[in-house]
């Protein structure tokens, strides 16, 4: 059976009101993000990674969350190894506004991107993209209006983070030296590791191997 003639669902004004509505419902509930495209540098075709790609632009745009009561996810994690954070967001943008923010500045992004950047000023942290959801809602009036970014919180991997805004770039700063090496902070007076004389000192002010010592070899 046909739908009803007398009713268009794809009359271009209503498409052009629910839009309207849907960026104004937004701005008035969402929050001010920073999108951070991802620069690719040196992909591997086969694996699909670059593990010295770039993050250097940024652009403003409002986002709605879709999360309301917090974080999902696992959350913060204890291991051996220190707490992992496992922080996730869903996130919801215009599309429109998206096209008139990013794809006007950079015609090749015509979405947003997994493996992009999204930093949440309110709470300082900075959630990867995982996945894009492009149809949901599901054409309403014949038209889709917003995409859904699945996101969690991003983990550093030796990429080059300049974007500008120190509190995005500190994640690449603090691990960094003024070389550019990695350097593993070991206690508040600057060790790093592999510097031995150092550890070495450190060690014997650890362990104490005298005859008051319980566990002195003195005592055996």
């Amino acid at each position: 059976m046909a739908t009803n003639p007398y009713f268009n669902q794809k009359s271009r004004p209503e498409q052009n009101v629910t839009e309207d509505i849907t960026i104004e419902t937004i701005r008035m509930m969402g929050q001010d993000m920073i999108y951070i495209p991802r620069t690719l540098v040196n992909l591997d075709e086969l694996f699909g990674e670059d593990e010295i790609s770039k993050f250097e632009n940024t652009f403003g745009i409002e986002m709605y969350i879709e999360s309301i009561q917090g974080f999902d996810g696992p959350g913060d994690l204890i291991s051996q190894i220190g707490i992992d954070i496992k922080d996730r967001v869903n996130l919801r943008v215009s599309r429109k506004r998206f096209e008139q923010e990013v794809t006007s500045a950079i015609p090749s992004i015509n979405r947003p991107r997994e493996g992009d950047l999204v930093y949440f000023p309110l709470s300082r942290t900075t959630f990867e993209i995982n996945f894009v959801e492009h149809e949901n809602p599901f054409y309403q009036l014949g038209k889709l209006y917003t995409y859904q970014l699945q996101c969690e919180v991003f983990t550093y991997s030796n990429e080059d983070i300049n974007t500008g805004i120190d509190a995005i770039d500190q994640i690449d700063d603090n691990r960094k030296g003024v070389s550019g090496d990695i350097t593993i902070p070991l206690d508040p007076t600057g060790v790093t590791a592999g510097d031995n004389d150092v550890l070495d000192n450190l060690g014997s002010n650890i362990f104490d191997f005298t005859d008051i010592d319980p566990f002195s070899e003195g005592r055996y």
